[in-house]
């Protein structure tokens, strides 16, 4: 999806060349982290009612494996290109988000070593109530830091950046993501 203010920011003579918006490029990735975080809603739900079986230890492995991977990229996109702009822009620079960003990676290194445990055998009494619990903390966490940026925080950079700034943003964004 091209935002219409797109058309004005993005060289639309440019052949051959389309642009995406850089905060729909961002967008997109929070949908699939989102739908990566149901499904470990959805296993950790199914262990909590018919017990821990492999299929759902399976599906919240896959899943912290795709947000470890993909949306560490995606952070470190944010941290790298959007960040620095919005230091730019604001009294207080972006530090809430960057703390809120460490307890988020916190729990998730926390729950990552839980399911490494698992996968080699490291069992113990308490290690299923703490997959669930960690599990639960990780996506209430990540939830909510996908809500906040993108009702709050970009919408925010819509607004504060000039264009020639959007832009360079634009071109920063499609050059790590669709490289």
């Amino acid at each position: 999806m091209i935002d219409r203010g797109a058309e004005n920011i993005y060289n639309p003579g440019a052949i051959g060349v389309t642009l995406i918006d850089p905060l729909e490029v961002l967008r997109l990735e929070h949908t699939r982290g989102i739908d990566e975080l149901g499904k470990i809603t959805i296993a950790n739900e199914s262990i909590h009612t018919d017990g821990f079986t492999a299929a759902a230890f399976r599906q919240i492995a896959t899943s912290v494996n795709y947000i470890g991977l993909e949306m560490r990229k995606h952070y470190e996109k944010e941290e790298r290109y959007l960040f620095p702009l919005l230091d730019k822009h604001l009294f207080e620079s972006p530090n809430e988000i960057r703390h809120e960003r460490r307890e988020m990676w916190h729990a998730f290194n926390e729950l990552m070593m839980i399911v490494k445990d698992v996968e080699n055998g490291r069992i113990h009494g308490t290690t299923l109530r703490e997959l669930m619990q960690s599990s639960r903390d990780v996506v209430e966490q990540f939830k909510n830091h996908i809500e906040r940026e993108n009702t709050i925080i970009f919408p925010m950079v819509k607004r504060l950046l000039t264009p020639d700034e959007y832009a360079q943003f634009g071109r920063e964004i499609q050059s790590v993501t669709y490289h």
